[in-house]
């Protein structure tokens, strides 16, 4: 019951804040308040989730699991925290 709780939380926040939050780090480092931070994160996460969902499918040929999308979104966090923290 708990590790299927944490599962969904982690999953959660993996699909609706975490890829957008670092891709806006990368893409305004230090322009931005945290509301709108917030915010554009939220849309960037789901924009991403798709498009990393229909890359790896149709651009790949790879099967579309939960596993196969995780350690996709999980790559395109690690790069765009690479170029942050590279910028910075």
């Amino acid at each position: 019951m708990f590790v299927s709780m944490l599962r969904i939380i982690f999953g959660l926040a993996l699909t609706l804040f975490i890829p957008g939050f670092a891709i806006t780090l990368m893409l305004f480092p230090r322009r931005m308040r945290p509301v709108e931070r917030i915010a554009f994160s939220s849309v960037l996460s789901i924009a991403t989730v798709l498009i990393v969902t229909l890359f790896i499918d149709l651009g790949l040929g790879v099967d579309t699991t939960a596993e196969n999308i995780v350690i996709a979104l999980l790559t395109v966090t690690a790069f765009a925290l690479l170029i942050w923290s590279i910028r910075i």
